[in-house]
């Protein structure tokens, strides 16, 4: 399959809606409160169920209800709450079926939430990289939604299950996307991003996630912390331990808070358990 008929799927999606773009423009604005990014949420009634549906997920560790949009607004802050936007904008798309990746759309959004929570948790005694990362750890696997529509106007569901069934690593994932359809699912997600009109700095580590090593240096930290955040959870059977070890391993070697690391990881290990 050819990139170009990829990249006219992208511009085919629905730009932004202007709810979602004011409430963007707030976030990005120094001069904006949380009480104004409350009052833009709430004009919004789906915006703002989707937000308190997120913010109750039990990945993070709220054990009282949150009830209210001004309360979600002031636990996780305007980068944060940025994040559950865009999320609840992309869960909102119509035509989302990404069965070929072996998901729904109630278990996109699991893994989504789980993946941002496991930064969110890493990094909360680090505003400034948490500030880098809270909305892109939360779009990490968009990109999975146009290559799995080209997977089904294509008809080609059984083959593509046969290349997905054989990969055993994020590697390797990577590497069937590109011989399929030659971009792969981070690209592709670093370009819906650049259509939406977020800046580099939200995008260009999300297209290297997998290979932080291609990134600009002013993103490389960026990159890894996403790549072992995909590394230790994603929707496919890859080996667990093999892949703690490579994550483990990242961590250790580029110092990326390994003590706050392991308290992520705990805690994202005892919230399985509790769901399980």
């Amino acid at each position: 399959m050819s990139a170009e008929i990829i990249l006219e799927k992208i511009e085919a999606l629905p730009a932004l809606s202007e709810n979602v773009n004011h409430i963007l423009d707030i976030c990005n604005d120094s001069n904006s409160s949380l009480a104004d990014l409350t009052e833009a949420i709430k004009q919004d009634p789906l915006i703002s169920t989707n937000i308190l549906k997120a913010a109750n997920a039990p990945e993070y560790g709220y054990t009282q209800e949150i009830r209210d949009v001004s309360q979600a607004v002031t636990l996780f802050g305007m980068v944060s709450i940025m994040g559950f936007v865009m999320a609840s904008f992309v869960q909102d798309l119509q035509d989302i079926d990404l069965s070929p990746y072996n998901l729904d759309a109630t278990s996109f959004m699991e893994l989504t939430r789980k993946q941002n929570a496991f930064v969110t948790n890493w990094f909360k005694h680090d505003k400034e990289r948490l500030s880098k990362l809270a909305l892109s750890s939360h779009l990490m696997e968009i990109g999975k939604i146009v290559l799995a529509n080209v997977v089904i106007d294509t008809s080609s569901q059984k083959l593509f299950a046969y290349h997905i069934d054989k990969t055993t690593n994020l590697a390797q994932l990577i590497q069937m996307e590109e011989e399929i359809f030659d971009l792969n699912h981070e690209e592709v997600t670093a370009e819906l991003l650049k259509k939406w009109g977020f800046s580099e700095e939200i995008y260009q580590p999300l297209r290297y996630t997998s290979k932080p090593a291609k990134v600009p240096d002013a993103y490389r930290k960026e990159a890894l912390i996403l790549y072992v955040t995909k590394t230790l959870i994603n929707s496919h059977n890859f080996d667990k331990k093999k892949n703690l070890a490579k994550a483990v391993a990242v961590v250790r070697k580029y110092n990326l808070a390994p003590e706050a690391f392991v308290k992520s990881y705990k805690a994202l290990e005892e919230s399985v358990l509790e769901l399980a």
